[in-house]
């Protein structure tokens, strides 16, 4: 990610060839290839590899779409408008994690997990929450936020943080494979309604402040007239609140009624011993 205002156009916005992030598009392209041979005919070089059903290979390219949108487009705004670089932030850590560790094949992961010392340690429920919401409010203290966007290595620094910090975060719920899946449904939605509240305090403190809180913005030329500096700022919590929304609530839902049919099965499966067993008596 480079300062978007070094080669833009002279008003400050970003210039085609910055929108369209050539370096973006070719990574996301080289990943999506990786993919698509993993789970076709690479997967004869794995044991245990199944078929990889469609909508798991669908979701995952979802995922690699957003995070090109994110990285590329709108992170091409990132520099001059709050909003873009919520918007950025909330797809590249709420919606992205959860779509590519949905598409990736346990069988794949598998063999990898052994070898991550940590990864345990790193993945357990509360440590995540604390890490990922702890990283992500303190990125957005102001002091802090300034410093970032002014440097090219801390932004990649920390953007690298955040992302590991969101992929752990998004496991316990997430887990792609099956037996390092330690949370039961009703510990999963739990766990989501605590992510939810843990990240509400940095959004309703930006949403709810009436001065700027970034220099960086601050002197960053307006873009559109109906939009200014404060309506930004506000609109970019509100987005990042909104996409949170979004992602734990869709989540949520499907855990909801996993649980649900766990539940269901169970019962009929007690039913059915308790027919059996009457039976005999008789």
């Amino acid at each position: 990610m480079h300062h978007h205002t070094d080669h833009a156009a002279g008003n400050g916005l970003p210039d085609v060839w910055t929108l369209l992030s050539p370096g973006v598009i070719l990574f996301t392209l080289v990943i999506a290839a990786g993919y698509l041979f993993l789970t076709g005919s690479g997967s004869r070089y794995f044991t245990g590899a199944e078929r990889v059903p469609m909508q798991k290979k669908v979701v995952f390219l979802l995922g690699l779409v957003i995070y090109y949108a994110a990285k590329g487009p709108i992170a091409a705004y990132g520099h001059l408008l709050f909003s873009a670089h919520m918007t950025e932030m909330a797809l590249e850590y709420l919606l992205v994690p959860p779509l590519l560790l949905y598409g990736l094949p346990s069988w794949f992961l598998r063999p990898l997990l052994p070898k991550l010392h940590g990864l345990r340690f790193f993945t357990h429920p509360l440590i995540t929450l604390l890490i990922f919401n702890g990283l992500f409010s303190v990125y957005h203290i102001p002091l802090v936020f300034d410093a970032i966007m002014a440097s090219h290595l801390w932004m990649t620094v920390s953007h690298v943080l955040l992302t590991i910090a969101s992929c752990l975060m998004w496991w316990p719920i997430v887990c792609p494979v099956p037996e390092a899946d330690r949370l039961s449904y009703l510990q999963k939605m739990a766990y989501i309604f605590a992510d939810g509240v843990l990240l509400t305090p940095a959004c309703a403190l930006i949403a709810f402040a009436d001065t700027l809180m970034f220099d960086t913005f601050a002197q960053a030329p307006q873009i559109f007239a109906f939009l200014d500096p404060l309506d930004d700022q506000q609109l970019g919590a509100v987005i990042m609140k909104i996409v949170q929304e979004v992602a734990y609530g869709s989540v949520l839902g499907y855990t909801f009624f996993q649980w649900v049919r766990k539940q269901r099965e169970e019962d009929k499966k007690e039913q059915e011993e308790f027919l059996r067993t009457a039976e005999h008596s008789q």
